[in-house]
Formats: structure tokens, sequence, C-alpha cells
């Protein structure tokens, strides 16, 4: 391919560039409000992947269209901004397949794209936090073998060093669970230090509290 083309093609594909790049901001938003505790692995599955290629694949597709129906002769950098920062407006829309000439004559016939993008977001919400759940359980499991009043003093400790995890309602939530049984108690104390700090905060303490166990009970 001779140099000319190959520029030509490199500088016409910029603007679908930065439509993809605006467009990734969107789902990503999302994976981080939803999983805000486990984000780094939640982006590290294939449904994370799915979601934000089906994100970009639609804002492309729609650019494309505008480019070359509406806009074709207009500024291709203005269009590719505009789209990929309004895109998501267009889910939010009804689509009217039918529309009848009198009330009359019914309800007219529409297509909510709102309603299908919700239906594959929630459909990719579930299969990641399924795909994080294995894990999530395993450090359960593990922390549910340590003594109460362990669990208890992280989640103090966690609420005082934290900005956001006001200490008094922590000492409100470990006082509701006083008429739960042990195992019950130590699960939603270990389950409350999860989600609070997140998983890589809970496994880094599990690690470290258990290390210092071990060379608590060496000779």
């Amino acid at each position: 391919m001779p140099w000319d083309a190959l520029a030509n093609s490199v500088v016409g594909a910029e603007p679908y560039l930065l439509v993809a790049g605006l467009a990734v901001l969107w789902p990503v938003a999302e994976i981080l409000q939803t999983f805000e505790g486990d984000v780094i692995r939640a982006l590290k599955t294939v449904w994370a992947a799915l979601f934000i290629a089906v994100n970009v694949g639609f804002a492309v597709l729609i650019y494309a269209l505008v480019s070359h129906v509406w806009m074709a002769q207009a500024d291709p950098w203005r269009a590719a901004l505009v789209t990929g920062l309004g895109w998501q407006a267009l889910l939010r829309s009804r689509v009217h397949l039918l529309q009848p000439l009198t009330a009359e004559a019914g309800e007219a016939v529409s297509l909510s794209l709102a309603d299908l993008y919700g239906r594959f977001q929630q459909f990719c919400q579930r299969q990641i936090d399924q795909a994080l759940a294995m894990e999530r359980i395993r450090l359960l499991e593990k922390a549910i073998e340590l003594p109460e009043e362990v669990l208890e003093r992280q989640l103090r400790l966690m609420a005082h060093a934290s900005l956001l995890v006001p200490p008094d309602q922590v000492e409100s939530y470990i006082k509701k669970l006083g008429g739960y049984d042990p195992e019950h108690r130590a699960l939603l104390l270990a389950s409350y230090l999860l989600r609070k700090g997140g998983y890589s905060f809970f496994k880094k303490r599990l690690r470290e509290i258990t290390s210092e166990a071990r060379k608590a009970g060496a000779p």
C-alpha cells in the first residue's frame, strides 16, 4: 500500500478512535460504580470485556451512520466528539416502529432501546458478579474460622482508619448482631468487612492476620 494511502487511512480512522475512547468511559464507569469494592478483578472478566466491546461497537456504528448520512461534509472531529459524548442518549430512547393514524386504532408499536440495553447491562453484571463470587466465598470461609473478637477488632480498625465509614455506624451494626448465632454473626462481620473494605483490602488483612497468628503460635 502506498504511504500516502496508508497515511490517509490512519487519519480517517482517528475520529473513530476518538468515539471508541469516549464510549469506553460509559461502561467502565458503570462497572466502577457497581463493583467498586472489586474493580480490578471485575474489569479483567470476559463479561466486562463483552460489555465494553458492545458499548464501543454501538457508538462506532452510530458515528458511522451519522458521518455518512447526515454530516458527511461536516467536521468529522466535531461529529466524533458529539457522538462519543451523546450516543448514550439514543439508548434511553424509544423507537416507534408503527404509529396508528388515530387513537382508536390502538397503541403505537415501539422498540425500547433502553429496555434492551438495561437487560443486557443486568445480564453482564450478573455474569461478572458470578465470576467474582467464587474467590470471595473462599475468603469468607477463611474469615469465619477466625474468632469473633478478631473480626470485630478489624471492623473497628477499618472504621476508624476510613474516611467514608463512620465508626458510630460500625458500632451500631455490631450491636445489631448480638442476637445471631456465632457462625452467622462471624459471617455477617466478615461480609461487612469485605463489602466496605473491598476485595484487595480484605484479602491482604486475612493474609496478615493468619501470618501473625502463625508467628504467635510458633515455639
